[in-house]
């Protein structure tokens, strides 16, 4: 929140790399429909912040250019996702949503935080996720190849759970916990 307590704008900063417009119209399915997704709570611009301080600008310190490919999910954008073929998405679990609250007043997610899915072009995803589970204070990592973005968030759990997602029969992704030091001395076929 700053100082007045007002809404930032989508394109104030909010990190040292990224404004908030990186978070809401970086995913493919806001690209073609251009819905409203900006967040309505100010727990949700904190969680981005924390995510930018925490996970995504020591990344790109590191890296180099992080790029989003899907951040903050308003209930309309979540709607266009579902429309894909395979959405293969959570609302209620994933963090997308921030600390939005849904038309009852309840939160969407529990959770809270913020998720990303993200990568940086031209180093594997492996490698940039092996380095964020143990550098930085994240809360969940879905870890699907080397090749492929994967999906990262920041919440009031911190968590530190890595879930590498196995295969893709029926549709969908089987999740796996992979322990955090499996994960990071790589024992399983992560490629």
């Amino acid at each position: 929140m700053n100082i007045t307590g007002q809404f930032p704008h989508p394109d104030d900063r909010c990190g040292e790399f990224f404004i908030y417009r990186d978070f809401f119209e970086c995913s493919d399915s806001w690209k073609r429909s251009k819905v409203d997704n900006i967040p309505l709570q100010l727990e949700t611009y904190a969680a981005i912040r924390q995510m930018c301080s925490e996970v995504l600008d020591p990344v790109s310190e590191v890296f180099g250019k992080v790029h989003l490919t899907y951040g903050f999910s308003s209930p309309a954008l979540v709607s266009e996702v579902k429309k894909n073929p395979y959405p293969n998405i959570t609302p209620s679990g994933d963090q997308h949503a921030g600390s939005e609250r849904n038309s009852n007043g309840a939160l969407i997610c529990d959770r809270q935080g913020i998720a990303v899915d993200c990568y940086v072009a031209g180093i594997s995803s492996l490698k940039v996720a092996r380095w964020i589970v143990e550098n930085t204070p994240f809360d969940r990592l879905y870890f699907y190849s080397a090749h492929r973005p994967f999906h990262v968030s920041v919440g009031p759990d911190n968590s530190q759970k890595v879930v590498w997602m196995d295969g893709y029969r029926g549709g969908r992704h089987q999740p796996r916990m992979v322990p955090k030091d499996k994960f990071l001395h790589g024992d399983l076929p992560l490629s």
